[in-house]
This record gives structure tokens, sequence and C-alpha cells, in this order.
């Protein structure tokens, strides 16, 4: 199965085509986030099968990525610290001239209370032009 999304570009449309099944068959929870200029509230526009089984929230709980700082950082100072650290990573990331952002972090799951996970996040995607790919490796059991 792909999800068609038409993108408005000038005068003309493309369909992108997000590899709804390769992204199903991975072993790690994988969430697609387009990008949309003039804001850095970016909606997410897909969640593969894993992502709802081990973070469990829908894209109905989480369509941008305000929605999902609210939702899995539900303490605000701790999503202060993680917003730093974020910033961060980004700004070593463009130094180094790598193409993911790599940071670990505690996460709230819907079901499974807060879970550690390594998240990848890619700069520029090499599947999807612009969209980008998050995924979450879970290091261990709930902290908690």
């Amino acid at each position: 199965m792909l999800i068609i999304e038409t993108l408005a570009r000038g005068n003309n449309n493309l369909s992108l085509s997000i590899p709804t099944q390769f992204f199903d068959m991975l072993p790690l929870p994988i969430v697609v986030v387009k990008v949309e200029e003039g804001t850095l509230n970016h909606p997410f526009v897909y969640l593969n099968s894993c992502f709802t089984q081990i973070i469990g929230w829908s894209l109905e709980e989480i369509p941008d990525k305000e929605h999902w700082w609210a939702t899995v950082y539900p303490e605000p100072q701790y999503q202060e610290v993680v917003k730093r650290n974020w910033e961060i990573s980004v700004e070593s990331t463009a130094i180094n001239n790598d193409s993911f952002v790599i940071m670990t972090t505690n996460i709230t799951t819907k079901h499974n209370g807060i879970k550690r996970f390594k998240v990848y996040t890619e700069i520029t995607s090499a599947l999807l032009e612009g969209h980008y790919v998050v995924a979450f490796e879970e290091i261990s059991e709930s902290i908690y």
C-alpha cells in the first residue's frame, strides 16, 4: 500500500508516494514528517505499525510537532531540556555535516508509561522530497 500525497508546486501538482509497506516492515517505530515553509510546526503524515504498537499515539492525537512535544513530553521542565538538547544536536549535526540528528530521550507512550529511546532524525530525506523520517530505537524497558 502507498499513501499518495499531492504537493502544490507553483502551478504544478507533484504526487508523492509514501512507501508504507517498506516502513511497516521495519522493526522500529517510524514517523514521516512533512516540511512546510514558514513554520517549524511540521505536520506528521504517516506513523508505521511499529510506532502504533510501541509508542501508541495516533495521527489524530499527534498531528504535528507541537502536539508531539506536548503529548510525549508533558512535564514542562523536561520538555524544555529536550528542546535545548535538540537544538544543540541540530547545530552539532550541521557543523559536522552529518545526515542525522541523534539523541536519547524519555518518551511518554500512550499505554506503556515512559520509555527510553534513541531518536534518529533525517536532516534531508534520502527517500521523500519535502519530508523527513524519524526513527525510534527503544534502548531499555520502561524507566518507571
